[in-house]
């Protein structure tokens, strides 16, 4: 078993903020995505599949650690990539996405139409069709075996922390790090305010999803109270605002911590503001998780 990554203690306007450091767990399947992928492997082999098929844009963290994993554990891989621009466009790659191809992922473009059915598209079940046997994982690598991944690791972070934390932030995407955490709360008993920082506009539906996979979990357990907060997505997802720039490269400066502009830079950023704001309070001890995905740039 890894060794589990440092929890380290800032201080920001008067306020101590312990800082998971999960963008150490690991180079490639870096922060949440280890854990998010950690069961969702486990199924694909039992279920004796041999290609992984995932979900993602040309930016997506989430698709290059399924490519690395899928590698790794001897999996074939298929990446189905919103936007079928870059199908001819190989010279305006992102990283990430030249990177996926060097882990031996297949990737496929496709038109935002046929991207938002994901499998229920006739063009990806076509795709499917001329594979062997498949395991789909869905975008973001959220279902109900990440939040158990994401719960379970909530579990090692209480053997860490002396007292619970009042407060817990982490950004929020397709809703399974935030569900796990939820979850992982209430396994752990804590009593404490979870708050999800959104890093994409209008993203009110995954309030629904979150809500679906924590039905899952026995109804005795009582979990935290929480909330997604909608006021720091920056313009959208991958967009931020020089503000945000500007506090990411001060926040490296002071606290020797990178953030990647598409998850964490928001966060720590919502974070800094709720301080300001006294929503977080001195008396407060809060608890923020860095997602990792610094392989997609920093601020």
């Amino acid at each position: 078993m890894a060794e589990a990554t440092p929890i380290e203690s800032i201080t920001l306007h008067g306020v101590k903020v312990w800082v998971k450091r999960e963008d150490l767990n690991h180079p490639i399947i870096q922060g949440n995505k280890q854990h998010k992928l950690k069961y969702n492997l486990i199924q694909a082999t039992q279920q004796g599949a041999d290609t992984l098929v995932t979900f993602g844009g040309a930016h997506s963290n989430h698709l290059l650690a399924t490519a690395y994993a899928a590698q790794q554990s001897g999996f074939k891989s298929l990446g189905i990539v919103r936007g079928d621009e870059l199908k001819h466009a190989e010279e305006n790659w992102s990283d990430t996405l030249k990177h996926c191809r060097q882990f031996g992922m297949q990737l496929e473009f496709v038109r935002r139409a046929d991207y938002r059915l994901k499998q229920h598209s006739k063009v990806v079940q076509t795709l499917l069709n001329g594979l062997g046997s498949t395991f789909i994982i869905p975008e973001g690598g959220s279902n109900t075996v990440a939040v158990q991944g994401v719960a379970e690791w909530l579990q090692t972070i209480k053997t860490q922390l002396k007292e619970h934390p009042s407060h817990i932030i982490c950004p929020v995407g397709t809703g399974g790090t935030l569900a796990g955490i939820i979850a992982g709360c209430g396994l752990n008993q804590w009593h404490c305010q979870v708050i999800g920082i959104s890093v994409l506009k209008g993203l009110h539906s995954v309030k629904h999803a979150i809500n679906q996979w924590l039905s899952t979990y026995n109804r005795n357990l009582k979990l935290p109270s929480w909330q997604i907060n909608h006021e720091f997505h920056g313009g959208g997802y991958a967009k931020s605002t020089a503000d945000m720039l500007h506090f990411g490269r001060q926040f490296k400066a002071s606290n020797n911590v990178a953030l990647d502009k598409i998850y964490n830079l928001k966060s720590f950023y919502a974070l800094d503001t709720l301080i300001q704001q006294s929503v977080i309070e001195s008396s407060d001890r809060p608890l923020i998780i860095h997602t990792g995905g610094l392989q997609g740039g920093t601020a």
